[in-house]
């Protein structure tokens, strides 16, 4: 399997493996470009349930499911409350690979997907370097700052759409996180970062390659998803 991946691949294919074996496996978002690679992983290792979530499906994709029936697949955005009510099962750790900082919501995106998650999430996804205040979160479609923030040199785009403000969808780089920032994201939602490992930068270094795993605690009781309209009416004594 591991013949002839880049670099990026093989670091998410360490972090996998820092999390199995598992009896079961989510993957939000396997298919493009990798058609499967993280979840054949999964059955490789073992995983009786491997379920696929992701909004494309290639013939590449279908070979694979056809030769291993114990991959399941569900196509629909699991950003999407409606569909993810769907998926009636939670799993023993979940993976998120190049997915959230293309989450137009991504504080709700990443809660529905830990909802699913019984004890631990892989995350790798470029990320920025440490910026003047901790916790940074970038907002890239219409962010002028290409020096920055582009990725790869401006002279080196091709046909990459570099962050145009009409593109606020997931086939598009939505966010620039820090590490400090989805360390505090997951501290809010009950998960603690066990283990981590960073990667090469990308052509331009203010990104690099970042992945850890993090597992779950305690239920936060004060998390924005628990609040609830106070019952009755609240006499302030303004």
């Amino acid at each position: 399997m591991e013949d002839n991946l880049q670099p990026e691949q093989r670091l998410k294919l360490r972090i996998l493996d820092l999390a199995l074996p598992a009896q079961s496996v989510v993957v939000f978002g396997d298919v493009w470009m990798v058609e499967g690679l993280y979840a054949r992983r999964c059955v490789e290792s073992g995983c009786q349930r491997v379920l696929v979530l992701d909004t494309l499906e290639t013939p590449g994709w279908l070979d694979h499911r056809q030769a291993l029936p114990m991959l399941d697949f569900r196509k629909g955005d699991f950003a999407d409350p409606f569909f993810m009510a769907t998926v009636r099962e939670r799993f023993e750790i979940s993976v998120a690979f190049d997915v959230l900082l293309h989450q137009p919501p991504l504080l709700a995106a990443l809660h529905l997907m830990l909802e699913k998650t019984e004890r631990a999430i892989c995350i790798v996804q470029p990320m920025l370097k440490e910026r003047d205040v901790p916790n940074s979160l970038v907002y890239l479609p219409g962010n002028v700052d290409l020096d920055q923030l582009a990725p790869v040199p401006s002279d080196a785009q091709d046909d990459v759409h570099v962050f145009s403000v009409e593109d606020v969808n997931h086939s598009h780089w939505i966010w620039g996180m820090t590490r400090s920032f989805l360390g505090s994201v997951l501290a809010g939602e009950g998960f603690e970062i066990t283990r981590e490992e960073t990667g090469d930068s990308l052509p331009n270094a203010n990104w690099f390659w970042y992945g850890c795993v993090a597992e779950r605690r305690e239920v936060n009781p004060r998390h924005w998803s628990r609040t609830q309209p106070h019952p009755g009416v609240l006499d302030l004594s303004w």
